[in-house]
């Protein structure tokens, strides 16, 4: 087996990490969302308000990664993060009080964004080991994890609630913990198998110079896509559509984040600076503004297999122009600090596209106005250059 197919392997083991802080942790709240909604009796601001803590945890996670990481070392921030992303998904099914469910998911974004951010730096090490082509098709498979776990969710979680009603929501945390649990498994011996960036004893840079143009437009698209994923599934429930057709939808989603990395792997390859990104923005804010404007079946299926072919891989973009614009030892600061605007926004979009939703009674508008941030992004990010010298 030639080095590089071993590093496939192993990256695809790293890659249960999106799978389940992702696919698991935070976009499968989408599918329970309804459910929630009517057994515990929340609006929509309240619903989005289950997004925003997970954020904030996001958030907080990603700040404390870097710290966290040199203290104890990538794998065991790796690791630990996953496992305790386990037990939150478990919590989240053990309470119906809204106050400790607040608490599982900022944990659960906490420790996300620990696995996620370790993860993304274990693989970018990895890439640097390859040519350009390679090292597109590693970061991309990484982050496709994401697309297998809203696939995954998207076949397990319809099931319970179509069997159980309403009531089978917390059945349904119940499944997701035990999937990431067996995910978890394979994501540790992942990490001990692969090679990981020593702690730096020199002087290191906090906050390493030249991603402001990046940053600026991944805080953008923090605020825009989650918006989509947290109530894209109400506004189908909404608009009529039956059990089957939203798993559909899901699935669909789903499967075209798991090709993506193939589909934009040239793409990375060329990309300069943050190009690549801009493009992925652009299209991106096409899949989110179609449901604010039609809601013509065949039209909202486009937008989902359109959003899941972008959403993954401009994260993978993002973290690529945010790798190749650093030192070598500043990936992991690096990728912590855009996962950090990237949290910010996070914050805010979830919330906001519920207050929207409560107030016009529709979702439409704060869909809009999360395809109207994203295309502003995508200016942002095409400023973002290649390595400053002396960066």
């Amino acid at each position: 087996m030639t080095a590089y197919r071993k590093d496939l392997l192993v990256v695809l083991g790293l890659a249960m990490s999106p799978l389940i802080a992702l696919g698991y942790s935070r976009f499968a709240y989408a599918l329970l969302l309804p459910a929630m909604r009517s057994e515990l009796h929340w609006s929509f601001t309240t619903a989005g308000l289950m997004n925003t803590v997970n954020a904030v945890g996001y958030l907080v996670g990603a700040l404390g990664t870097a710290w966290l990481a040199a203290r104890v070392g990538q794998r065991a921030a790796f690791v630990g993060a996953l496992v305790v992303t386990v037990l939150g998904l478990a919590a989240t099914a053990a309470t119906t009080s809204l106050n400790l469910l607040l608490a599982a998911r900022t944990v659960l974004g906490a420790a996300g964004a620990v696995a996620f951010v370790v993860g993304g730096a274990i693989t970018s090490t990895i890439c640097r080991r390859h040519l350009a082509h390679q090292s597109a098709v590693l970061i991309g498979t990484y982050f496709a994890g994401g697309g297998v776990g809203i696939v995954a969710s998207g076949f397990a979680v319809p099931a319970i609630l179509d069997r159980q009603g309403a009531p089978g929501w917390q059945l349904g945390w119940v499944a997701l913990a035990i999937l990431a649990a067996i995910g978890t498994l394979a994501a540790a011996w992942a990490a001990y198998a692969a090679p990981t960036t020593a702690p730096q004893r020199g002087p290191r840079r906090p906050r390493p110079r030249g991603l402001g143009w990046l940053a600026s437009g991944y805080l953008l698209f923090g605020a825009g896509y989650i918006g989509y994923m947290t109530f894209i599934v109400a506004l189908l429930t909404q608009l009529g559509n039956p059990p089957r057709a939203i798993t559909a939808f899901w699935v669909l989603l789903g499967v075209a984040g798991s090709i993506s990395g193939s589909v934009w792997a040239g793409l990375l390859k060329t990309a300069v600076g943050g190009s690549a990104a801009a493009v992925l923005f652009v299209l991106l804010a096409v899949a989110t503004g179609i449901p604010a404007v039609t809601a013509w079946t065949p039209a909202l299926y486009f937008s989902g297999f359109l959003f899941g072919l972008c959403f993954l891989s401009l994260v993978s973009a993002v973290t690529a122009a945010g790798r190749d614009a650093v030192r070598p030892e500043d990936t992991t600061a690096a990728i912590a600090l855009l996962t950090t605007v990237f949290a910010l926004g996070q914050v805010i979009g979830p919330w906001f596209t519920g207050v929207l939703a409560d107030q016009s009674g529709g979702l439409q508008l704060g869909l809009g106005i999360s395809a109207g941030l994203l295309l502003i992004g995508a200016v942002l990010c095409r400023l973002q250059p290649a390595r400053v010298p002396g960066a």
